[in-house]
């Protein structure tokens, strides 16, 4: 990972407390091919049935799919839960043909054993262990759980405790029936991804993108701790990271997996208190730590300091980045998105249109694609005029998550399936 900062400003005016916006970027290597290591991934459907018909064979299509993008030294399972728990494929390395007509066999059943399904492939995962394999459950469901352990008070700490052992989850929530605050806490607790799949023709491209993502893995467990000076009053991260208090009123951010050739962002905005002269400022110290997955997994630290000068507040700023202020933006219309979304699930519309247009104006400020702000302003207009689903409220949610972290959560466009080679 190779790290850089752009400021905002980086000239503060003398004796007044004035806030710094720091665009922190990671820089992941590019993944080469013959160097990933192997995969050990376990699918977990929900066969409730809410998803009889057209959803289930959509989805039992896109996991024979990935049956089809493993590499030779991939294992895949597949699990089904309805009220009870099924194992369909054991982990293992399968015949894509065989195996496929199998998963498209599984038939809907009762109810929604979520946590039932998600401990099945724990324990598949735990039960034949490789230390150079990535593992990781991708967990879909289209309704709220309702057997088995169903407080997200337990489930979250349920899925952190995978986590702990070196077994991440993702989540997809299929439709516009299941609690996409809820799958969104347990993507986090997994250190995984989390995806809106809006119906069945969008099912094979979600997967896809989930397993090439994962076998282009080069970083795992990427987090950036921020350690503020005395000369900061309080310090915010704009972006809706999992984030952990620390003493000496350090963060501590965790960013997940890098993938193999992007780059993952963070805004840290800091409030300085005023300073008395002219000078240097030193703000912070940020520490990153990762595990590197290329070759043999090693522990990385990397420590950078974030300064600042103390001088004339007026003068031109040569090394402010104005794309530091795009992003703060960005980031900005997300979480009006995100306060849309909650006015609209209180009834209060009228604010809902507001927060929404309000959105689609910072985008526009930060230069962000016109197609997009258009649709957030058809979007006011809807919830101006009183019109708000289930959808709406998928779709402004896993919009304001893709704003917020920098990834594609959410395919409402359809996408046909078409057949891919081996990762």
């Amino acid at each position: 990972m190779i790290p850089s900062l752009r400021f905002d400003r980086t000239v503060v005016a003398v004796r007044v407390g004035e806030v710094v916006n720091v665009l922190i970027e990671l820089a992941a290597p590019v993944a080469p091919p013959v160097e990933r290591p192997p995969l050990d991934v376990v699918v977990v459907l929900d066969r409730s049935g809410s998803m009889s018909g057209g959803p289930l064979s959509a989805v039992t299509a896109a996991t024979a799919q990935l049956l089809r993008l493993a590499g030779p030294d991939d294992r895949i399972g597949v699990v089904a839960f309805d009220d009870d728990v099924k194992l369909v494929l054991p982990l293992a390395r399968h015949d894509a043909v065989t195996a496929g007509r199998t998963v498209r066999a599984i038939c809907a059943g009762g109810s929604t054993n979520l946590s039932g399904g998600w401990l099945k492939g724990l324990e598949m995962l735990l039960g034949a262990p490789r230390p150079d394999a990535l593992r990781r459950i991708v967990l879909l469901t289209d309704g709220h759980a309702n057997v088995g352990i169903t407080d997200p008070g337990e489930l979250v700490p349920l899925i952190s405790s995978g986590r702990k052992q070196g077994i991440t989850t993702s989540c997809i929530g299929f439709d516009d029936g299941y609690d996409e605050k809820l799958l969104a806490a347990l993507a986090d607790a997994g250190m995984g991804n989390d995806y809106w799949c809006a119906g069945k023709d969008q099912a094979a491209q979600v997967f896809t993108d989930e397993f090439a993502g994962l076998a282009s893995v080069v970083a795992q467990n990427v987090s950036v701790e921020i350690t503020p000076t005395a000369s900061v009053a309080v310090v915010n991260v704009l972006n809706d990271f999992p984030i952990t208090a620390l003493p000496n009123d350090s963060l501590q951010v965790a960013l997940g997996d890098a993938f193999g050739g992007e780059t993952r962002r963070l805004i840290a905005s800091f409030h300085l208190r005023p300073t008395p002269a002219e000078g240097p400022i030193n703000v912070a110290t940020v520490t990153i730590r990762w595990a590197s997955t290329l070759g043999p997994v090693t522990l990385h630290t990397l420590t950078v300091p974030i300064v600042v000068a103390a001088g004339d507040g007026n003068a031109i700023d040569p090394a402010a980045d104005p794309g530091v202020t795009e992003e703060v933006l960005v980031l900005e219309a997300a979480r009006s998105r995100r306060e849309a979304r909650e006015a609209a699930e209180s009834g209060d519309l009228d604010r809902a249109s507001l927060l929404l247009q309000n959105c689609a104006d910072l985008l526009e400020l930060s230069g962000a694609d016109g197609h997009e702000i258009e649709e957030l302003r058809n979007d006011a207009r809807s919830a101006g005029r009183g019109d708000w689903s289930a959808a709406d409220s998928k779709k402004q949610f896993s919009r304001g998550r893709s704003m917020q972290r920098g990834r594609r959560s959410n395919y409402e466009a359809p996408i046909e399936p078409e057949d891919t080679p081996p990762v």
